[in-house]
């Protein structure tokens, strides 16, 4: 009787912990990863507040699948196979958000430049593509690493795509307008007005080079850097050069 008593006792007194000790480690270790994806977009300052929150929510979501699949583990290898899984969608997270810092701040630079519409246009088409290449190259990532990799080299891509501080339809108007200048200032040299006279003529044609210039460089558009170009070397062409 007493050695099953003791027996009993020896069995009952075995703890049986109400959490899982491998499940909690693993939980706390997502948790970790999620503040740090956090505190990672928190540094991405080209994204408004609201985009940062998206990302965060997203991050949020992700670690709330991963803890599902953490609870509902049956073994260690599942624990662990959860944990990564939830591991390599947040840092994916962050990523993304390290690429979309990226794209606002191209596009930011681009906005700013005296580029028409349409060159701007073929710039943000160009930062949009390096986007989508990178963030594919992030999504199909099997490692924390290659994710690294990817929104390296995604953000290094960005960066590099060369935006002119010039724009080529407004330098090519304005080289055109001072071609029809040249023109017309070599017709007043070849006459047989006076100095006073060619000197009076060839500020009409400087006064409509930079009018025509000014337009040009107000103009938005390709269109309306066209139409200044034109409107100006007619103004250029119609100053009469007695013979």
């Amino acid at each position: 009787t007493e050695a099953q008593t003791n027996g009993i006792k020896a069995i009952d007194g075995i703890e049986v912990p109400t959490t899982s000790a491998n499940k909690e480690k693993a939980v706390t270790d997502l948790n970790t990863a999620a503040e740090n994806a956090k505190k990672a977009i928190d540094q991405d300052s080209n994204l408004t507040d609201e985009e940062k929150q998206a990302a965060k929510d997203q991050i949020d979501s992700d670690a709330k699948t991963a803890q599902d699949a953490i609870n509902n583990a049956k073994t260690n290898d599942d624990v662990k196979k959860a944990v990564d899984a939830g591991t390599l969608a947040i840092d994916k997270d962050a990523a993304n958000a390290a690429i979309d810092n990226a794209v606002a701040g191209k596009k930011a630079e681009i906005s700013n430049l005296p580029l028409t519409d349409e060159e701007k246009t073929a710039l943000n088409n160009e930062v949009d593509q390096k986007a989508k290449d990178a963030k594919e190259a992030i999504n199909t990532a099997a490692t924390p690493e290659d994710v690294t990799t990817a929104q390296e080299n995604g953000i290094k891509n960005i960066n590099d795509i060369d935006v002119p501080t010039e724009s080529a339809a407004k330098q090519a108007a304005k080289k055109a307008v001072a071609e029809a200048a040249t023109a017309k200032n070599n017709a007043i040299d070849s006459s047989n007005l006076t100095d006073e006279e060619k000197a009076a003529l060839k500020q009409e044609v400087t006064e409509a080079q930079k009018a025509a210039d000014q337009a040009i460089d107000n103009a938005t558009t390709n269109a309306a850097v066209t139409e200044a170009q034109t409107n100006g070397i007619k103004a250029i062409d119609g100053i009469e050069v007695p013979t």
